[in-house]
Protein backbone atom coordinates (compact mmCIF):
# COMPACT_ATOMS: atom_id res chain seq x y z
CA UNK A 1 0.00 0.00 0.00
CA UNK A 2 3.05 2.18 0.73
CA UNK A 3 4.42 1.85 -2.50
CA UNK A 4 0.88 2.60 -4.30
CA UNK A 5 0.39 5.81 -2.29
CA UNK A 6 4.56 6.65 -3.02
CA UNK A 7 4.07 5.93 -6.66
CA UNK A 8 0.76 8.39 -6.96
CA UNK A 9 2.76 11.32 -5.35
CA UNK A 10 5.57 11.17 -7.69
CA UNK A 11 3.31 10.70 -10.59
CA UNK A 12 1.37 13.75 -9.29
CA UNK A 13 4.86 16.00 -8.62
CA UNK A 14 5.60 15.17 -12.10
CA UNK A 15 2.08 16.36 -13.67
CA UNK A 16 2.90 19.57 -11.56
CA UNK A 17 6.39 20.20 -12.66
CA UNK A 18 5.33 19.88 -16.10
CA UNK A 19 2.34 21.74 -16.12
CA UNK A 20 3.42 24.56 -18.39
CA UNK A 21 5.05 21.83 -20.66
CA UNK A 22 1.11 20.21 -20.34
CA UNK A 23 -0.60 23.37 -21.96
CA UNK A 24 1.89 24.03 -24.37
CA UNK A 25 1.09 20.66 -25.89
CA UNK A 26 -2.19 21.10 -26.16
CA UNK A 27 -1.59 24.64 -27.39
CA UNK A 28 0.38 23.05 -29.97
CA UNK A 29 -2.23 20.18 -30.60
CA UNK A 30 -5.29 23.04 -30.90
CA UNK A 31 -3.55 25.74 -32.97
CA UNK A 32 -2.12 22.77 -35.69
CA UNK A 33 -5.74 20.97 -35.62
CA UNK A 34 -7.53 24.26 -35.98
CA UNK A 35 -4.25 26.00 -38.72
CA UNK A 36 -6.92 25.72 -41.71
CA UNK A 37 -10.39 26.83 -39.55
CA UNK A 38 -11.72 23.47 -38.78
CA UNK A 39 -10.64 20.19 -37.01
CA UNK A 40 -11.21 16.77 -38.67
CA UNK A 41 -12.29 13.77 -36.57
CA UNK A 42 -8.55 12.22 -37.94
CA UNK A 43 -6.85 15.29 -36.21
CA UNK A 44 -8.87 14.72 -33.01
CA UNK A 45 -7.55 11.36 -33.04
CA UNK A 46 -3.87 11.59 -33.08
CA UNK A 47 -4.37 14.03 -30.70
CA UNK A 48 -5.63 11.23 -28.50
CA UNK A 49 -3.46 9.04 -30.05
CA UNK A 50 -0.03 11.53 -29.16
CA UNK A 51 -1.00 11.91 -25.58
CA UNK A 52 -1.50 7.86 -24.95
CA UNK A 53 1.92 6.92 -26.78
CA UNK A 54 4.26 10.07 -26.41
CA UNK A 55 6.64 8.71 -23.41
CA UNK A 56 6.62 12.54 -22.04
CA UNK A 57 2.71 13.56 -22.65
CA UNK A 58 1.40 9.78 -21.28
CA UNK A 59 1.36 11.08 -17.12
CA UNK A 60 -1.07 13.20 -18.08
CA UNK A 61 -4.96 12.88 -16.50
CA UNK A 62 -7.01 12.28 -20.34
CA UNK A 63 -9.77 14.19 -18.61
CA UNK A 64 -7.93 17.20 -17.88
CA UNK A 65 -6.03 16.86 -21.55
CA UNK A 66 -9.82 16.72 -23.19
CA UNK A 67 -10.99 19.65 -20.93
CA UNK A 68 -8.26 21.80 -22.06
CA UNK A 69 -7.92 20.73 -25.83
CA UNK A 70 -11.92 21.27 -25.37
CA UNK A 71 -11.23 24.87 -24.04
CA UNK A 72 -8.43 26.15 -26.25
CA UNK A 73 -10.22 24.83 -29.48
CA UNK A 74 -13.26 27.14 -28.29
CA UNK A 75 -11.42 30.04 -27.38
CA UNK A 76 -9.59 29.65 -30.75
CA UNK A 77 -12.99 29.52 -32.76
CA UNK A 78 -14.70 32.63 -30.66
CA UNK A 79 -11.64 34.79 -30.27
CA UNK A 80 -9.28 34.54 -32.84
CA UNK A 81 -6.45 36.17 -32.97
CA UNK A 82 -6.06 37.07 -29.32
CA UNK A 83 -6.84 32.94 -28.55
CA UNK A 84 -3.40 32.29 -30.56
CA UNK A 85 -1.51 35.09 -29.03
CA UNK A 86 -2.45 33.79 -25.71
CA UNK A 87 -1.89 29.88 -26.70
CA UNK A 88 2.06 30.95 -28.66
CA UNK A 89 2.57 32.19 -25.23
CA UNK A 90 1.95 29.29 -23.81
CA UNK A 91 4.58 27.43 -26.33
CA UNK A 92 7.02 30.16 -25.66
CA UNK A 93 7.82 29.57 -22.15
CA UNK A 94 8.85 26.29 -23.35
CA UNK A 95 12.12 28.08 -25.70
CA UNK A 96 15.17 26.93 -24.44
CA UNK A 97 14.02 23.79 -23.42
CA UNK A 98 15.43 21.94 -26.63
CA UNK A 99 14.16 18.00 -25.37
CA UNK A 100 10.63 19.77 -24.76
CA UNK A 101 10.76 21.73 -27.88
CA UNK A 102 11.51 18.82 -30.36
CA UNK A 103 9.00 16.71 -28.84
CA UNK A 104 6.17 20.15 -28.73
CA UNK A 105 7.01 19.51 -32.78
CA UNK A 106 6.61 16.15 -33.20
CA UNK A 107 3.41 16.76 -31.65
CA UNK A 108 2.11 19.21 -34.07
CA UNK A 109 3.98 16.99 -37.02
CA UNK A 110 1.81 14.50 -36.13
CA UNK A 111 -1.39 16.68 -35.96
CA UNK A 112 -0.56 18.23 -39.35
CA UNK A 113 -0.07 15.01 -40.82
CA UNK A 114 -2.99 13.36 -39.77
CA UNK A 115 -5.69 13.71 -42.39
CA UNK A 116 -2.72 13.18 -44.86
CA UNK A 117 -3.41 16.21 -46.52
CA UNK A 118 -1.02 19.20 -45.23
CA UNK A 119 -2.40 22.34 -45.85
CA UNK A 120 -0.20 25.98 -46.45
CA UNK A 121 -1.93 26.97 -43.68
CA UNK A 122 -0.90 24.26 -41.36
CA UNK A 123 2.44 24.65 -42.72
CA UNK A 124 2.47 28.18 -41.60
CA UNK A 125 1.24 27.26 -37.98
CA UNK A 126 4.26 24.62 -37.82
CA UNK A 127 6.68 27.32 -38.84
CA UNK A 128 5.36 29.61 -36.18
CA UNK A 129 5.58 26.77 -33.95
CA UNK A 130 8.95 26.69 -34.45
CA UNK A 131 9.93 30.16 -34.32
CA UNK A 132 7.78 30.77 -31.20
CA UNK A 133 10.00 27.62 -29.58
CA UNK A 134 12.73 29.83 -30.51
CA UNK A 135 14.11 27.18 -32.94
CA UNK A 136 15.89 28.30 -36.09
CA UNK A 137 14.25 27.33 -39.89
CA UNK A 138 17.13 24.79 -40.51
CA UNK A 139 15.70 22.92 -37.11
CA UNK A 140 12.42 23.56 -38.08
CA UNK A 141 13.01 22.06 -41.49
CA UNK A 142 14.79 19.14 -40.21
CA UNK A 143 11.39 18.07 -38.97
CA UNK A 144 9.71 17.39 -42.10
CA UNK A 145 10.07 14.83 -44.87
CA UNK A 146 12.68 14.98 -47.22
CA UNK A 147 10.07 15.97 -49.94
CA UNK A 148 8.59 18.97 -47.95
CA UNK A 149 12.11 20.32 -46.65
Amino acid sequence: MTDSILQKLITEVHRYQNRDFLKAAIAVCALTAFADQEVSIAERYRIDDAFENEPSLQVFDKDTVIRLLDDFLYRLREEGEPARTILFNKIRRLSGDHKKSRTLMRVALLIINADREVTDSEMAEFARIGDSLGLDQSEILAFLPEQRG
